[in-house]
């Protein structure tokens, strides 16, 4: 049969640890549960401080990319202008002698009496 009496074995400075059920949980269960809870924590803790990192790291990779293709978008824009300024140089002689050919030609048909 269960006793309703106190337990005596444990001191009024001692502090008995009472699980759900309001049974005593036994010391070494206690610490261990204690520690557990606190390497929880500090898990806890260390996965916040990495994910900062992580922010921060991203943050400076972003920085270093968008740097990157300002300067590629700057280079791009260079090489540009150089490749139309270049075709532009080459339409205005394909030009030049494309009205050189076609007044050597009108000459000639004129010296020949051909006109058209």
């Amino acid at each position: 049969m269960a006793s309703n009496q106190a337990n005596t074995s444990i001191s009024l400075n001692e502090k008995a640890s009472l699980s759900a059920s309001g049974k005593q949980v036994p010391a070494a269960l206690s610490m261990m549960v204690d520690s557990m809870a606190s390497m929880v924590e500090r898990a806890k803790i260390d996965l916040e401080n990495v994910d900062q990192r992580a922010r921060a790291d991203l943050e400076n990779i972003d920085q270093r990319a968008r740097k990157d293709v300002a300067l590629l978008d700057q280079r791009a824009r260079e090489d540009i202008q150089k490749v139309d300024k270049k075709a532009r140089r080459d339409i205005a002689i394909l030009d030049k002698r494309a009205r050189e050919d076609h007044e050597l030609l009108r000459k000639v048909r004129k010296s020949r009496g051909l006109t058209s």
